[in-house]
């Protein structure tokens, strides 16, 4: 059986918690065991509002949301045909929201200088193509509401 990396909230005031440029929540997020880097891995399991599990994929409680587990799995599936293996083996998404969560925000080829993503980074990851007007107003929502949840968690 394949172990999968459940993350809880255990405290989330807009119904998410925010760390390592993801969003978790209190009913809990599967993630394949390769979905984050060294790094995030260390920032959430030193972070005391999220609790980290390892946990059988077959024994995932249905309150689990296991939508990155079925976009991991498509893209697994879509590897079989060259024209759609990505070059860097990188997580596919389905929102645009989604994907802002898996870009790095020190990575250039992520973000530009000013500070929003790259077209040709959320185009491959929604695996169309993303032009500016559609980036930019979802980016300034997903923005938006990641203000609101930082200034929620400090009060």
């Amino acid at each position: 059986m394949s172990k999968v990396l459940v993350i809880y909230a255990v405290a989330a005031l807009a119904g998410t918690f925010r760390r390592a440029g993801t969003a978790f929540t209190t009913e809990g997020t599967a993630f394949p065991q390769d979905h984050f880097t060294k790094q995030q891995l260390d920032a959430i399991h030193a972070e005391k509002r999220l609790s980290v599990r390892e946990i059988d994929q077959a024994d995932l409680p249905e309150t689990v949301d296991t939508r990155l587990l079925a976009i991991a799995a498509a893209s697994k599936t879509d590897e079989k045909g060259p024209a759609k293996q990505n070059k860097d083996d990188s997580p596919h998404a389905e929102t645009l929201e989604q994907a802002f969560t898996l870009l790095d925000p020190s990575n250039k080829d992520h973000f530009t200088g000013g500070g929003v993503p790259q077209l040709d980074a959320l185009s491959q990851l929604l695996g169309r193509t993303v032009k500016a007007p559609e980036r930019d107003q979802a980016w300034k929502a997903f923005a938006a509401q990641q203000s609101a949840n930082q200034q929620q968690g400090v009060q």
